[in-house]
């Protein structure tokens, strides 16, 4: 089932021990170019919008929603998958520019691990940051955003994050920029609204 169609809601976490999580995210029944638009990333923002967060520094909290409809978690153990609750609080994500040209870093908000992707394209999390921890962030002409690794290809080819139809991450010698799998759309999470302990 489509998860963004039919969903109005702000949906609130609320505290549960050992850990709580209070999250505010707001989805629309909305075409594709209007999620785009409303989280910044229409194609006509694309050319009017302020991309000093590229510059290093900058951090986002975002849900990364892929087009097979499966929202990106880490988890405590540091296992990507995907989820297709949007409460899940493994899927909120603390998306850092570390360096110019839009180079970012991944991490869990809750467990704290690092996205990395190894030389063989294997998802992994990371508790240290390292170099396998940095991807590229792609804007794409479809409204979506995709990360390649900045660090490493496959015979010169780009390796991305992504979810199959399944909720499971790919190896990154199989995917493609133009793979669905590949594409995200960063939902946005009112920080001041958001807890994770």
């Amino acid at each position: 089932p489509n998860i963004i169609t039919g969903l109005q809601t702000a949906l609130h976490l609320q505290p549960t021990p050992p850990s709580f999580t209070n999250v505010c995210v707001v989805y629309s029944d909305c075409t594709p170019e209007q999620l785009a638009a409303i989280m910044n990333c229409s194609k006509h923002e694309r050319h009017t919008r302020n991309y000093d967060y590229m510059e290093g520094g900058d951090v986002r909290i975002r849900q990364l929603f892929s087009r097979t409809q499966w929202f990106l978690t880490i988890d405590d153990f540091g296992n990507i998958n995907g989820t297709q609750d949007p409460t899940n609080c493994y899927s909120i994500l603390e998306i850092r520019t570390v360096s110019e040209g839009g180079v970012l870093a991944i991490k869990g908000v809750k467990s704290q691990y690092y996205i990395s992707m190894t030389k063989a394209g294997q998802l992994q999390g990371k508790r240290i940051y390292n170099a396998n921890c940095n991807f590229k962030e792609v804007f794409l002409e479809n409204y979506f955003n995709a990360y390649s690794s900045a660090r490493w290809t496959k015979n010169g080819k780009e390796m991305f994050i992504a979810l199959s139809q399944k909720g499971r991450p790919m190896r990154g010698k199989k995917t493609r920029r133009e793979h669905i799998a590949s594409h995200f759309i960063p939902m946005k999470c009112r920080e001041e609204e958001r807890r994770v302990d």
